[in-house]
């Protein structure tokens, strides 16, 4: 049978665990409120005796096998994408729902202005001598052009402030990598003395998570137990100890926009690439989808539009007789910008008498001619897209609202499967105060009794040595 000093030797391995246990319990409640922090346990092991007494195993008390994080596996591995689509989506949604220029119900709208626009030809066609009517119909081609001057400005604000948050995110990207690139690097060289670093091992996990979230990156674990962050792309951002880096440059090409691009660890680069996930994908999806299609069919409807007024008021004569003006100047060769630099004739503005009303120059100041062929183009089709201006407005308004609307659907989807998962990763992998004082309880009571055993054996022991 086993020796009082060999039971006094496992007492004391059991009073170390009691003590971990109450360590851990009491380092998980320390971090119940701490992001990232999963709760740790301590797994205990009976220890196989190393010999049999009388042909009887006799136990060899506890040890301490582990002291492991709580965390699903299976669940971690639906968390990235989940990570990922929630991030793109909602940004996505937020950026396209922050431009108003486009609402219907704004208040001076572009559909507002047109629709003054014509109602202000249709009444001066009515007496186009009258300088009051006159008046009118230039306040209203400028506040139409200014109209088309504002909402060109306010999609392409949206776009450029989509640039400022997409280099940010590209410096933090980078940062978040470098510091993953250097817990790989700790995390192995821990890993090398034995023991998993756990609060390495979290601290990862966090900065693994707001990679998923700005990239959309895949994590690729290897067999030394590396985590490798692969974008959409196919770009490896962290491999091993090492990571890339994002920067951003203007693209001339996309109206000095921004373009990410990636260098390699070895400084090789930087190369232009795409991204389609997590928030920067969220930001360059929106900037280059929906509000570059509102900005570019804007262009088209102005650079149409006016040409086409342009083509009938040029023809027109004006009270003093003389002919060939635009009504709008401004206007680029081709429709890209046309919306922003749009604007009313100067000398017009200054001079509603040079409204080109009138068919031929013997017809002043009564004639109304061309003044009602310019009224008719509001039931005429625009070249590009072959729909009356208001109509053509209509669409623009209403293939945006669909953008809006199908951007926001996809982002309610993603936030409830993201909620879902991180309620179900914290009910696993998050601290319960309750479940950790029942753990202390417990350590307490094994404290206890084991300190019973030691003062038993130790008495047994004062017996033994005061034997004669």
């Amino acid at each position: 049978m086993p020796d009082l000093l060999a039971i006094l030797s496992n007492s004391a391995n059991s009073l170390y665990a009691a003590t971990a246990m109450v360590d851990i319990a009491g380092n998980n409640m320390d971090n119940v409120n701490t992001p990232g922090y999963s709760r740790q346990r301590v797994n205990l092991a009976s220890v196989v005796p190393l010999e049999v007494v009388g042909g009887q195993y006799y136990g060899g008390g506890v040890a301490i096998q582990s002291i492991q994080q709580s965390r699903d596996n299976f669940l971690e591995s639906q968390l990235p994408s989940v990570f990922s689509q929630h991030s793109q989506y909602s940004t996505q949604a937020n950026t396209l729902n922050g431009l108003t220029a486009l609402n219907p119900d704004q208040v001076g709208n572009l559909s507002n202005t047109l629709s003054a626009f014509y109602a202000a030809a249709r009444a001066l066609s009515q007496n186009p001598g009258d300088s009051g009517l006159r008046q009118t119909f230039v306040s209203a081609t400028q506040s139409l052009a200014t109209s088309f001057n504002n909402t060109s400005n306010a999609i392409e604000y949206s776009r450029t402030a989509t640039d400022s948050q997409i280099s940010a995110d590209a410096t933090k990207i980078t940062t978040l990598a470098a510091n993953m690139a250097d817990l790989n690097r700790r995390i192995g060289m821990a890993r090398g003395t034995g023991g998993e670093p756990n609060d390495l091992l979290d601290q990862r996990q966090a900065v693994q998570d707001q990679l998923e979230q700005l990239t959309g990156a895949t994590p690729i674990v290897n067999g030394n137990g590396d985590i490798s962050m692969a974008m959409s792309n196919g770009v490896m951002l962290v491999t091993g100890d090492t990571s890339s880096t994002l920067s951003v440059r203007a693209d001339v090409t996309n109206r000095g926009h921004y373009v990410v691009q990636y260098t390699q660890p070895d400084g090789s680069g930087p190369y232009d690439i795409t991204l389609a996930g997590g928030e920067i994908g969220g930001l360059i999806g929106a900037r280059d989808g929906a509000l570059n299609t509102a900005s570019t069919n804007l262009d088209s409807m102005a650079f149409d539009f006016a040409t086409s007024v342009n083509t009938i008021h040029a023809a027109g004569f004006a009270l003093d007789g003389t002919t060939g003006r635009n009504l709008f100047t401004g206007l680029p060769a081709t429709s890209p910008g046309a919306a922003a630099l749009v604007a009313i004739n100067a000398a017009i503005l200054a001079n509603p008498n040079l409204v080109g009303a009138a068919s031929a120059a013997i017809k002043v100041p009564g004639d109304a001619t061309q003044l009602n062929s310019l009224v008719g183009t509001e039931s005429t089709n625009l070249t590009t897209s072959g729909k009356t201006p208001a109509a053509t407005m209509q669409s623009m308004v209403a293939s945006y609202g669909s953008s809006v609307q199908a951007a926001s659907a996809i982002s309610s989807q993603a936030k409830a499967m993201h909620t879902q998962l991180t309620n179900m990763r914290e009910s696993v992998s998050g601290v319960s105060i309750d479940e950790e004082l029942i753990t202390m309880t417990k350590a307490q009571r094994a404290y206890q009794a084991v300190a019973h055993v030691i003062t038993t054996t130790n008495h047994m022991l004062d017996t033994l040595m005061a034997l004669k």
